[in-house]
């Protein structure tokens, strides 16, 4: 990929290179496994928080119901509809996206992909009203580049709107910025529309944690698990 980006630079275009951020830069098990963490402190019951303390804080399942029904063994349909709504109200908030992590080696890729000359735009679906302040504390805080030239964040403008959707309505925008030589994201779905809107670009499936469905992958979309340079 940084050979991609330093030929298009020497034949004076402008590369672009477009991030997904939950479970492509971040994983945010931790910031699920905290306010899991916190209602349970506050009202227990004790045994749940002691099966929390044992569940692994990173690669959580997707899906909220698959975490409370299977390592946290919920058996009380009132108390799981409980935890989800204090989930629900706080996941999506600014508030909590600190407590996401970068996976191993991203915030140097994503550097080393910056410093080649590459355009690095965030692409994510989460939305402005309720994350963009988090979202751009964090990046910056880990060490991202982030509100400098050459950066965009691309955060959804409303919570409603679905984030394949969302991400296809995206790619005018990004299009006007250069040449998209790679794109990187953990949903298949995405990666697809990546390598049909620039079918000269890297598409990188990052496979951490997924929307459960079929993988069904663009066969011109790459599978990776690490950050190297592909």
């Amino acid at each position: 990929m940084l050979r991609t980006v330093t030929a298009t630079r020497a034949a004076g275009r402008t590369p672009v290179v477009v991030f997904d951020l939950d479970h492509t830069l971040f994983d945010n098990g931790p910031r699920t496994w905290a306010i899991l963490a916190e209602y349970l402190d506050a009202k227990g019951p004790k045994e749940v928080r002691s099966r929390l303390d044992s569940l692994p804080r990173f690669n959580l399942p997707y899906l909220l119901k698959d975490i409370l029904r299977g390592p946290l063994e919920l058996a009380d349909p009132e108390l799981e509809r409980a935890l989800f709504d204090y989930w629900f109200a706080r996941f999506f908030q600014d508030a909590w996206i600190d407590r996401d992590v970068p996976y191993d080696g991203a915030v140097a890729f994503v550097q080393e992909v910056f410093d080649a000359g590459a355009t690095v735009v965030y692409l994510t679906g989460r939305d402005s009203p309720n994350m963009l302040i988090g979202t751009a504390a964090s990046l910056r805080a880990h060490g991202f580049p982030v509100g400098v030239a050459h950066t965009a964040l691309v955060l959804k403008p409303k919570f409603e709107i679905p984030d394949a959707e969302f991400k296809k309505d995206a790619v005018g925008f990004i299009a006007t910025l250069g040449d998209v030589v790679a794109f990187l994201d953990n949903e298949p779905a995405n990666c697809n529309v990546a390598v049909r809107a620039w079918p000269r670009c890297h598409a990188l499936f990052m496979d951490t944690v997924r929307a459960p469905g079929p993988l069904d992958l663009d066969p011109d979309v790459a599978t990776y698990a690490r950050y190297e340079d592909p």
